[in-house]
Formats: C-alpha cells, structure tokens, sequence
C-alpha cells in the first residue's frame, strides 16, 4: 500500500472518528496547551499507530508552515498537520521573491546521503572511473528489463572515461519477489557480477542461481528513498538527478569538467 492509499485510508478513518464523542487523539494531546514538539510527534505516532496500525513511521519532524514531515517505511515523505486531521502527500516548495526551493528534495536529500553511504560496497556492482581520477559517484538503482537502464549501462564506459564511478543497486519494478528479482539474482549470484550485468542488458543468457543476496533489501531501500521507476539517479550528497541522464548531462549535473 503507498502513502497516496494511506492517506485515504487514514482520511476515511478520521472522519468516522470525527463522528464519535471523543475527539482524535491529537486533539486530545494538543488541547492540555504545552504543544512542543516533543509531545506533538507523540500525539502524531500515536494517531497514525491508531488509525493505520501496520504502518511502520519512521520519522515525524517539524517542518514549514506548522507542518509535520512524516516518513513511513517503504513510503516516502507526506507531510500532517499539527491537530492530526490532515495529512498530504507531495512536494513542498518555498517561494521566496523569484527563487524556489524544494523544501522536500532538500530533506529527503540528506536522508538519502546516510542511507546509501550505509550500504556496503560488497552489496553494490561498482563500475569505476577509468580517467585519471575518480571525479564524482552516482548511486542506480536499475531493473535489468527497462529500456532507459540498458541505454544508461550502455554509455557506462564514457562516464567511467569522464571519471564517474557507477554503483548499481537493485531495484526489480516487479516488485520483489518476481520473475524480474529472480533474474536479477542470476546476476548478484553470478562470480563474475559486472559481466553478467552486462550481458543480461544485452538480452544474452545468464545461467539462473540462488544465493543470499541483497536484492530484496536494496528494492525496500529504494521504496524508502521514493525509487517509482527506473533507473533512478542520485549524486553522493543524496540528490536525485534522474532518470535517464545523457552523460554529457549527468557531469553538467555533478559539475564534473
């Protein structure tokens, strides 16, 4: 279920409560008047657990305009009033005079950063830079089916060449498990991961294997990031750039001369 389902979900429960003699249980909280933040994410946690009890929140902060960012597992950021009564999912963006910010990328970057550093670099195919120096790192996630990820390996060796190091994770858009995580199994098994990567994007056979891998983390991984197709492109500072990127357009992004 995505948060767009959780938030009907948590909307159609709410207004059934809003029926009933007790008031939410936010309101509940907030109403005794000592509305830090401290007690307003209490009150938040302990609605959600009440009204979506299989939902695992894994962060409720402050934000802007006396929103609260939440972030559940395997969903994404979406943000909730104060009172409990609300709650959206989307971008927030800051106009200030003719500049705009994306006030959730630049959340949702940092975030990204701990988390894909935390991955261990075994648990990655790394293709790296092949120029003089390694210039820059981009974190993919990729499907070994679509056709935008078999153009983006397929340029590999030119970012390699301008001195961008590539590491792959797994990201089956079937879902996992599936025939499309099976076969990307054949790859993480593999002796040899980089060549197979390589030959299953060139539609050549891979002899199929099983073995502990870390697929199935790394598509929850994703799911937590906001990976929705693939390839998804995201810098070292936890900025997503992409999408399919020309590697012209990926070293302009990463401001590799």
């Amino acid at each position: 279920m995505k948060f767009s389902h959780l938030a009907l979900s948590l909307s159609l429960i709410l207004v059934s409560a809003c029926s009933q003699a007790e008031p939410p249980i936010i309101s509940k909280a907030v109403a005794g008047g000592t509305t830090t933040p401290a007690n307003v994410e209490q009150a938040i946690r302990a609605s959600l657990k009440q009204a979506i009890p299989d939902t695992e929140i894994t962060s409720v902060k402050p934000s802007v305009a006396g929103l609260y960012e939440i972030k559940a597992k395997g969903y994404g950021t979406a943000y909730i009033t104060a009172d409990g009564r609300y709650m959206f999912q989307g971008e927030v963006i800051e106009i200030n005079g003719s500049k705009l910010s994306n006030v959730t990328e630049q959340g949702m970057a940092e975030g990204r950063k701990v988390a894909l550093a935390a991955v261990p670099l075994k648990d990655m195919i790394i293709y790296p830079a092949t120029g003089d120096k390694t210039k820059g790192i981009i974190y993919v996630f990729t499907d070994v089916d679509c056709g935008y990820c078999r153009k983006i390996h397929q340029e590999m060796p030119v970012m390699n060449q301008m001195g961008i190091e590539v590491r792959y994770l797994a990201f089956p858009r079937a879902g996992y498990p599936s025939p499309t995580s099976q076969r990307m199994d054949a790859i993480w098994c593999n002796a040899d991961r980089n060549s197979a990567m390589t030959a299953m994007k060139n539609n050549q056979p891979v002899t199929p294997a099983t073995c502990p891998n870390p697929i199935k983390a790394q598509y929850e991984l994703g799911q937590e990031l906001g990976v929705r197709g693939t390839p998804a492109v995201f810098l070292e500072d936890g900025t997503q750039v992409g999408g399919y990127l020309s590697p012209t357009d990926l070293a302009a992004a990463m401001k590799i001369k």
